[in-house]
Parts: structure tokens; C-alpha cells; sequence
């Protein structure tokens, strides 16, 4: 398994940008309340004919806390100590080994993070059980946010990378997608994002389907992103 992915942004464009790293919101198995949001992994300032370099790495972490205001594009948002996640996974014989579990705690309107000891993910994902020590109405009104972090180091989370408000007594069962989006524009790291509505123009990288794990892009004085082969 590839454990590490590199994009590089070849900034053709005529003038010096600021490009936006974020990735395809996860796949959630339990109901949230509202949209599943991206949230900006990365950032790069770029000079005209220099470059951007990103690296994800298949890191994971679970991350839980409020945003600053009701969810929207460009809103930041307050995290909580992340914690690190392994993914369930299966062994030879096709039997589960389920990945962590994590448990949310709410505590003077401060949502977190524990550890629980049991493991009861599914396959290729971690899992997040919230309790009754919240309401739906508080989530919402409060801004309440869980979901999936990563790291651009490999050695300790970078930013978070998915988000969502939390219903209670829920087990969300949350598997990452390697996919993932370069824009460019005014953004700051982990602040909420919406695919559909950057403003600019976008590219997709789906490594899946790429069948490698080093991306070039070249940002053209169109304003085009074009994969190289």
C-alpha cells in the first residue's frame, strides 16, 4: 500500500497564486446533520513560474470541535487534540480486523476525543460513537464538528480534512477517499470548503485511478489545471 502522496502545481498561470489543497469528503455510514464539508488541508503561495508541492500521507486521525460560526464555506474552525486512527482491515483469510474506535465527549459545551478499548470499525474505516450527553439541537446551535484529519509529514497531524455535525448516540463509521482537489484562491488552512462553489477553476486527482502515486499539474496562462502524463 502507498503510504505516501506527492502533487506538484507548475504555476503557468502569468501571475503569483495561492493554491488550495483539499480532499473528497470521506465516506460516513451513520446521519449527520447538514452537508459533509471538506476542509482546506494545505496551502501554497506561488510565484509565477515556480512551484507548489504537496504531500498527503495515509495517516489518519480523528478530530473533533466547533466552528466559529454556522457552517460555510471559508468558516474556520476550533479543534480538540486529534487523535491518531488505524482503519480496519482484513487478513488473509477475509477475516476483520476492525480499526479504532473513539468515543465523543462533550464536556462544558467542548466536544473531544477519547479512546474507547473496544475496536469495532468496518473495513478500510475508523469509527466515532457519540453519546447522550448531548442533543441534536445543541450540535447545531453550538456548531459541534467531527471527522477525518490528516498529516502532510508523516510523523503528526497536519490539519483537519472532513467535517460534519454530529447527532447523538451515533456510531459513524468514517473511511477516507483518496481523492483530492487543487484550486486556487483565498483560503486558509482548515477552514470549511465546498467543492461546487470554490469560484475557480478546479482538478481533480483520484490516485485510484491515476494507478500512480506522484501527480504534476501544470496551472496554464488559460487558467486551465492539466494533468501531466
Amino acid at each position: 500500500m502507498v503510504n505516501k502522496y506527492t502533487i506538484k502545481v507548475v504555476n503557468h498561470s502569468g501571475t503569483p497564486q495561492h493554491y488550495v489543497l483539499f480532499n473528497k469528503p470521506p465516506q460516513i455510514v451513520g446521519e449527520v446533520q447538514g452537508q459533509i464539508w471538506s476542509n482546506v488541508f494545505d496551502t501554497h503561495n506561488t510565484p509565477n513560474a515556480g512551484d507548489a508541492n504537496f504531500s498527503v500521507f495515509q495517516q489518519y486521525y480523528g478530530v473533533a470541535g466547533t466552528a466559529n460560526e454556522a457552517p460555510a464555506v471559508g468558516v474556520e474552525v476550533d479543534l480538540n487534540s486529534p487523535k491518531e486512527v488505524t482503519l480496519g482491515s482484513a487478513k488473509p483469510d477475509g477475516t476483520l480486523v476492525p480499526g479504532t474506535t473513539l468515543q465523543l465527549v462533550v464536556k462544558d459545551h467542548a466536544p473531544q476525543l477519547a479512546t474507547t478499548q473496544a475496536a469495532t470499525s468496518f473495513l478500510k474505516a475508523f469509527e466515532v460513537q457519540t453519546g447522550k450527553d448531548f442533543t441534536a439541537e445543541d450540535a447545531k446551535k453550538r456548531n459541534y464538528l467531527i471527522g477525518l484529519g490528516g498529516s502532510r509529514t508523516g510523523t503528526s497531524f497536519t490539519a483537519p480534512a472532513a467535517t460534519f455535525i454530529p447527532k447523538p448516540n451515533i456510531k459513524y463509521q468514517i473511511q477516507p477517499v483518496n481523492v483530492f482537489y487543487v484550486t486556487h484562491g483565498n483560503y486558509s488552512k482548515g477552514s470549511l470548503i465546498d467543492v461546487t462553489k470554490t469560484g475557480h477553476a478546479t482538478v481533480t486527482i483520484d490516485f485510484a485511478e491515476q494507478g500512480r502515486d506522484d501527480i504534476v499539474i501544470v496551472h496554464d496562462n488559460h487558467g486551465n489545471f492539466q494533468i501531466q502524463a
